[in-house]
C-alpha cells in the first residue's frame, strides 16, 4: 500500500494508571445521552471512534490481557505498551510505530468519552491539507450568545504523515505536546462546537 492509499487512523492511549480516579477508569460507568444504558467508560470512547469510521489502534499497559481479550471480541486491533508506566509519551510512540502503514495518526485519550465521531472525522480530514490539526473550542460569552474569543485546545489531535519520526521519539509525560510546542508553524487550530474535544474524566464526579 503506497502512502497516499494508507489510511488515516486513531490511537487510543489506554495505558495509563488512572491514580487521581481512585481506580481504572476504563471501568467507569458513562452513558451518551443518546444511549440509555451505560457501559464502561473505555467501550464508550471506543464506540465514537468506531462510529467515526476511522481505524483504531488501543495502547494497553502490561497486565492488561483482559482488556486485549475484549477488544479482540470486538474486532479492535489493541498492542501492549512495556514502557506505558514511563509515561504518555513512551504509549504514543508505541502506538505509532505499531501503525506505521497510517498516512496520519489522530492522538485519542481514553478518558474523553464524549467526543462526537464527526469530529473524529473533521480532524482527519484536516490532514489531507495540513501536519499538525488541533480542534478548538470557541466558547461563547455568558449571557450574550457571542463568542467571548476565548478558545480551549482538545483532542484528538492529529499529525501527518511527516511527523511519524517525530512521534515515534516520544517519551515520558509530555506526549506530543512537545511537537505543538515546537512547531506552531504548523498546526492547524481547526475550530468546533463539540464540547466533548474538552470534556474528561480525571475523577469519579466527572462521570
Amino acid at each position: 500500500m503506497s502512502n497516499t492509499d494508507a489510511p488515516i487512523g486513531v490511537i487510543l492511549l489506554a495505558a495509563g494508571k488512572s491514580e487521581r480516579f481512585g481506580g481504572d477508569k476504563r471501568l467507569a460507568s458513562i452513558a451518551l445521552p443518546e444511549s440509555a444504558e451505560p457501559q464502561p467508560m473505555l467501550f464508550v470512547t471506543l464506540q465514537q471512534i468506531c462510529a467515526s469510521g476511522l481505524p483504531v489502534f488501543v495502547v494497553l499497559r502490561p497486565g492488561d490481557q483482559q482488556w486485549g481479550d475484549a477488544l479482540d471480541k470486538l474486532s479492535i486491533d489493541w498492542g501492549i505498551c512495556p514502557e506505558a508506566a514511563q509515561g504518555m509519551g513512551h504509549s504514543l510512540a508505541f502506538g505509532v510505530h505499531a501503525t506505521q502503514h497510517w498516512n496520519g495518526w489522530l492522538i485519542a485519550l481514553a478518558d474523553m468519552p464524549f467526543i462526537q465521531p464527526a469530529t473524529y472525522q473533521r480532524v482527519a480530514a484536516a490532514l489531507h491539507q495540513h501536519k499538525i490539526a488541533r480542534p478548538v473550542l470557541q466558547r461563547a460569552a455568558p449571557g450574550t450568545g457571542t463568542d467571548s474569543g476565548k478558545t480551549l485546545n482538545g483532542h484528538p489531535v492529529g499529525f501527518g504523515r511527516n511527523y511519524a519520526c517525530a512521534l515515534i521519539q516520544c517519551q515520558g509525560d509530555e506526549g506530543a505536546r512537545r511537537l505543538l510546542a515546537d512547531n506552531p508553524q504548523d498546526v492547524y487550530l481547526l475550530p468546533l462546537e463539540d464540547e466533548g474535544i474538552v470534556q474528561d474524566i480525571d475523577r469519579p464526579q466527572d462521570c
